[in-house]
């Protein structure tokens, strides 16, 4: 009880001092000087990618959730943690469109306040009961729907050569559904919300099969992408029973395992094209 106190009370002191922290300072803290370049143009790949990443700490949250005692989860939730800083630090100075500008000054006010106390999570020692991280998880769910808009933004933008970032979107929809079907295992739900959850995840189970199916059929004979093709839809035939059969049947290593197997042999589809 002690430390969801102090969680608590520190999760809204920080997340306080940075929401009224200008954009200028931020952007010195991580080491970037403010733009006096053109602005610059943000892909829809680069933010799927971001969604990506910040996915992987909602996943790996849910499992110390489960078992604090998880030690793979907790270098999951480290190596996270660090991929997304030195993402989040990459992304352009200035874009053209002001709202654009609004939501990545939103998403880089959010990252400093999650990145502390992600780290703090994943140290915090295993023999003490397992903080409540419900104010984590609100922030991390709003810096995800500000990067959802930043990328709906940037497929409005027109022309250029634009990327089709399929194979990134599916192995997103990979990681929502890891993340959905941990959720559930994890949360006191009524019946109700339960039932729904497991509607919708199990909905998008048979997205993910009517794609990953039309996906092999399409590269069945593509030099390169074929091999990877074929063996995400190979693993994803180990896993996709615990999603029909969810809540009856509960393989949550299996699911997390194959599942980022999975992202991984999609993401590089993904750098084929």
């Amino acid at each position: 009880m002690i430390f969801r106190t102090a969680f608590h009370a520190a999760f809204r002191t920080a997340f306080h001092a940075v929401t009224t922290t200008t954009l200028s300072a931020l952007l010195l803290t991580f080491g970037v000087k403010a733009s006096e370049n053109e602005p610059s143009e943000l892909l829809p790949a680069t933010i799927i990618q971001q969604q990506i990443m910040l996915n992987d700490i909602l996943i790996s949250i849910h499992r110390l959730q489960l078992d604090l005692l998880d030690k793979d989860a907790r270098e999951a939730l480290e190596h996270a943690q660090q991929s997304l800083n030195i993402s989040i630090h990459t992304l352009p100075e200035n874009l053209h469109d002001p709202e654009t500008n609004n939501l990545l000054e939103s998403v880089l006010t959010l990252w400093p306040v999650i990145s502390k106390h992600i780290i703090w999570l994943s140290t915090i020692p295993a023999i003490y009961e397992p903080p409540s991280a419900t104010s984590l998880l609100q922030v991390l769910a709003k810096m995800d729907r500000q990067l959802l808009l930043l990328r709906q933004k940037t497929t409005k933008v027109p022309p250029g050569n634009r990327d089709k970032p399929r194979f990134l979107e599916q192995a997103l929809l990979m990681q929502y559904m890891t993340r959905d079907y941990l959720s559930l295992l994890v949360s006191e739900q009524n019946a109700e919300t339960a039932d729904s959850g497991q509607m919708q995840l199990k909905a998008q189970a048979n997205r993910f099969d009517q794609r990953m199916t039309a996906f092999n059929e399409e590269f069945s004979d593509h030099p390169h992408a074929m091999v990877p093709v074929h063996q995400a839809l190979t693993t994803w035939s180990f896993i996709r029973s615990s999603f029909d059969k969810f809540p009856e049947q509960q393989t949550p290593d299996l699911v997390v395992r194959y599942g980022s197997i999975i992202v991984s042999k999609l993401s590089s589809v993904h750098r084929m094209f």
